[in-house]
């Protein structure tokens, strides 16, 4: 089993330089290094001989090497990296540097690399080196998807029971849903998969691959489910509200307050439910049991909520948004506060991983570090898009016809 061992700048820089004595070798360095920016961190590869044990040098600096890495501050050495190597937890923005030396037998190491440095970046926002954030795959199908999820693989469900899995958000396998009916949302939580749809339709996995119907006492169509840690709860038409501790045995909400459709559900960091729908239906729930209708300032249908911090207060936002580019936001989802449109097309879904990201008819992309300054971002698919995850370090897309994307 391979041993990765990270270490401060200074502590045993003469052992990293020497070696261990075993009458070993130094290795040439690897003829060409590479780093890949990403968000929040940096993917570093090199050409790999098999005979050589590589040690990986880094820091936040604009050059670094093997001889000069312990002069600079917070710089880190990790022993036998093996490529690729992902450097995570990084600042975005700031610009770190990397050099890789290598040496057989447990020999001293060898010279490093020429420097070579990036600067990682915001997943799915438009830059200089990289113009196009989002990158389209193969259409899965000609049905639309409805749902994304990720857990330990993304879950892509939709229309006529549809439904994909992908360890990376690039390539795709269908899956048997076992049922015909229209597929609508997905949620993971602690080694279970969900997908809601249709007539009350609630699968079960998990392992992403076989599926078992439950039953949620409902026949109305359920548009999205969510989960805290302790709850699931999925919403849909006509006002209708479910929720289940094991997503097997489900109970309804006698009465939610509202006969309007449900579009979207969430539980926030902050211990709050929240469901949003037509005609700008917001209610909120500390406990998904009883739930009390707060006024959303629109009376325009509600498609997608979420929760984050905004770079303009350092504080948590909660954003709401909707048909004709509807954009809702609010502090402490009690008082809310409609926004400046965020375009002119329907808006199906927002999300917040490291910013919000929300996604609408025709490819419409737009991305916000503080919730209320939106920009518009390239897309290469004109597919009106329905459903956005963020999984670590990266935002899955899907939409109609089939449409997948991927930014990261």
């Amino acid at each position: 089993m391979r041993r990765s061992l990270v270490l401060v700048a200074a502590v045993l820089a003469s052992v990293l330089v020497a070696g261990c004595g075993s009458g070993g070798s130094s290795a040439s360095p690897p003829a060409n290094l590479v780093a890949v920016p990403g968000d929040h961190r940096i993917t570093v590869t090199w050409p790999v001989d098999s005979n050589v044990d590589y040690w990986l040098f880094y820091a936040n600096a604009s050059s670094i090497s093997t001889s000069n890495w312990t002069t600079i501050p917070g710089s880190v050495a990790v022993m036998g990296a093996s490529s690729p190597y992902v450097v995570t937890g990084l600042t975005n923005g700031a610009v770190y540097s990397f050099t890789v030396n290598g040496r057989v037998s447990g020999g001293p190491g060898g010279p490093g690399t020429p420097s070579v440095s990036a600067v990682p970046r915001l997943a799915g926002t438009a830059t200089a080196t990289l113009p196009v954030p989002w990158t389209a795959a193969a259409a899965l199908g000609a049905s639309d998807l409805r749902g994304v999820t990720w857990g330990t693989v993304f879950v892509a469900v939709g229309a006529s029971g549809d439904m994909y899995s992908s360890p990376d958000g690039i390539t795709w396998t269908a899956l048997n849903s076992g049922v015909a009916g229209n597929l609508n949302a997905a949620v993971y939580r602690g080694g279970v998969y969900l997908a809601a749809g249709d007539g009350g339709t609630m699968l079960y996995s998990t392992d992403a691959i076989n599926w078992t119907p439950q039953n949620t006492s409902s026949a109305n169509n359920l548009y999205a489910v969510a989960s805290s840690s302790a709850l699931f709860v999925a919403v849909g038409a006509n006002g209708t509200i479910v929720s289940s501790a094991d997503g097997v045995t489900w109970t309804a909400v006698p009465n939610s307050g509202t006969t309007n459709n449900l579009y979207q559900v969430m539980f926030a960091p902050t211990g709050l439910w929240i469901a949003v729908g037509a005609n700008g239906t917001l209610l909120t729930s500390t406990d998904a049991s009883t739930w009390t209708a707060v006024n959303s300032g629109t009376a325009r249908d509600l498609k997608g909520i979420a929760y984050g911090i905004s770079t303009a207060s350092n504080a948590g936002l909660y954003v709401g948004v909707g048909a004709n580019g509807t954009l809702i936001t609010s502090p402490d989802a009690s008082n809310w506060t409609a926004q400046t449109a965020i375009g002119p097309g329907n808006l199906s879904a927002v999300t917040f991983g490291t910013q919000f990201i929300a996604v609408g008819a025709s490819g419409s992309i737009f991305t916000s570090t503080d919730g209320t300054s939106w920009a518009a971002q390239p897309s290469t698919i004109g597919s009106n898009l329905n459903a956005i995850v963020f999984a670590p370090y990266m935002y899955s897309v899907v939409g109609a016809a089939g449409a997948n994307l991927l930014a990261q």
